[in-house]
């Protein structure tokens, strides 16, 4: 690898850690890098599982820190994940995507349109005392998110983002620590998968890597001075582009 495309991966991976680890959404640019620096489809997508790998860890780290975690919230969710993720790397090269990203694309949007119009949504808690059910109903969704950050991933931690939000009543800022723990463990059997098939450039991923580590590790340090009005704001806008690429 060139120089210059190091330094490239590099600051790339820096800036989409810095709004990934809050919000999610880096793999929206960083698998179109990679395969524009000429890896396969195949291959970016696990190179970039790699790369996530960093801003997981280094946002996990720092929130943890914070103390803004819901570890229990986080196992529950974790699990299925773990699950759901192997299942959905070894499809990778087998699965038609297309229906299902259409589908998760309208999804997406009309979440979208429930956060806007509700105020309070991510901004407060507005659950602070959770049943059973709800615990079971977050496992399932994440079985079939796990699926789909198999075998793609992109947005993966802004539908994690969502769950939190919507069915746990967490804040924007509560929902971007508690993530990372299933993330992390998501990830690593991603990584093993796609590993197993040969698709990941290692010498890329680990550039990215190093990148997003260093990206997350900012933004989860300043989290706090950006709020979750605007951390909130950052999410719409992710979303919304992250749904229309989906469509087209």
């Amino acid at each position: 690898m060139e120089k210059l495309q190091f330094v490239i991966i590099l600051i790339v991976g820096i800036l989409t850690g810095s709004f990934a680890t809050l919000v999610g959404g880096g793999a929206l640019i960083n698998i179109p890098l990679l395969i524009f620096l000429g890896l396969s489809p195949q291959a970016a997508i696990g190179t970039s599982k790699l790369g996530a790998l960093g801003v997981n860890v280094a946002g996990w780290y720092k929130f943890h820190q914070k103390r803004l975690i819901n570890y229990r919230i986080g196992f529950v969710l974790g699990t299925p994940l773990i699950i759901g993720t192997v299942f959905g790397a070894n499809l990778v090269l087998q699965f038609n995507e297309e229906i299902l990203r259409r589908i998760i694309a309208i999804l997406t949007l009309l979440f979208l349109i429930f956060i806007v119009i509700e105020p309070k949504v991510g901004v407060e808690r507005t659950r602070p005392d959770m049943r059973g059910h709800e615990y079971l109903i977050g496992g399932t969704l994440a079985l079939f998110l796990g699926v789909y950050s198999g075998f793609y991933g992109a947005g993966t931690g802004t539908f994690l983002s969502y769950m939190l939000v919507l069915l746990f009543g967490q804040t924007f800022l509560e929902s971007a620590a508690t993530r990372k723990m299933p993330h992390v463990f998501s990830a690593v059997m991603s990584i093993a998968v796609f590993a197993m098939h040969g698709m990941i450039v290692y010498s890329i991923g680990t550039a990215l890597f190093i990148g997003t580590f260093i990206g997350s590790y900012i933004g989860a340090h300043y989290s706090d001075r950006i709020g979750n009005v605007w951390i909130k704001r950052l999410f719409s806008i992710i979303v919304f582009i992250m749904a229309i690429k989906l469509i087209i």
